[in-house]
């Protein structure tokens, strides 16, 4: 009977021995399940390929390189949704007016249309290669491009359709008056014509290797150069006529008083004179 029991005692630890090992050998499984869960949403989301469409809340900016494409009042609390699309090798595209317009891209036309809400439908162009394009009036010019003709046109809608010229190797322009004027360039006469419309047509030139120029008096002075006179002259309209100098070798020069007194260069004298009109006249002397 001892036997028997020590029998029925021994094949009990070894049952509870391999039982005990399977639950063990199990164990690593059920713990590894919880990491791979917590793993899963570490994973980014598949990134929006080119030329993508997708919609958006309202309240949601749009993405840089994305133009909005419609829109529904319905949806995102009352903020309507937006359906965007990517812009990557078009040259064109149709969006609505409340959609950031690219840098680089003008206005070509706009139209109303029902599924931009209230807004009006745009055409835009992206500019590559050409050096003349039709915008309409609320496109943002870019730089080094000058505004050469404005006229009225039915696909502006209420906005002026503006002819815009890139500036290459030209070193005199006309250019309409509200155009931005070119760094490096100043104004030489002014006229009224009726292709700018209510803006006067400015003559511009780039300074290249001249020394003294005369130029209207609403240019900027480049830096380095001195009003030596100024004068009445029919060529700039209601703005008087500079006469500016460029400061090459001089050590001392009598200037008009809305110049600049140049680094390095101190005023000696003062007097008034026809020279400069109601301005003073300044005498500068280098600095040794």
């Amino acid at each position: 009977m001892g036997t028997l029991r020590r029998l029925l005692s021994r094949w009990v630890a070894v049952a509870a021995l391999l039982l005990g090992g399977l639950a063990l050998a199990g164990a690593p499984a059920a713990q590894a399940a919880p990491q791979a869960a917590q793993a899963a949403p570490q994973a980014a989301p598949q990134a929006a390929q080119a030329g993508d469409t997708m919609t958006i809340c309202g309240y949601t900016p749009v993405p840089s390189g994305w133009v909005i494409i419609s829109q529904q009042p319905a949806g995102c609390g009352g903020y309507g949704l937006f359906t965007i699309t990517q812009l990557t090798t078009e040259t064109t595209v149709q969006a609505c007016a409340n959609s950031p317009i690219p840098d680089g891209w003008v206005i070509t036309s706009m139209q109303n249309v029902a599924h931009c809400g209230g807004f009006p439908w745009y055409t835009l162009l992206k500019i590559t290669d050409q050096t003349t394009i039709q915008d309409c009036g609320q496109s943002a010019i870019p730089d080094g491009w000058v505004i050469i003709s404005v006229q009225p046109g039915a696909q502006c809608g209420v906005y002026t359709v503006y002819t815009v010229v890139k500036i290459t190797n030209q070193t005199t322009i006309q250019a309409c008056s509200h155009s931005a004027i070119p760094n490096g360039w100043v104004i030489t006469s002014m006229q009224n014509v009726a292709h700018c419309g209510a803006y006067p047509l400015y003559t511009l030139l780039k300074i290249t290797d001249q020394t003294t120029i005369q130029d209207c008096g609403q240019s900027a002075i480049p830096d380095g150069w001195v009003i030596t006179s100024i004068q009445q002259g029919s060529q700039c309209g209601v703005y008087t006529v500079y006469t500016v100098v460029k400061i090459t070798d001089q050590t001392s020069m009598r200037v008009c008083g809305p110049s600049r007194i140049p680094s390095g260069w101190v005023v000696t004298n003062q007097q008034s004179g026809s020279p400069c009109g109601v301005y003073a006249i300044y005498t500068i002397q280098k600095l040794a």
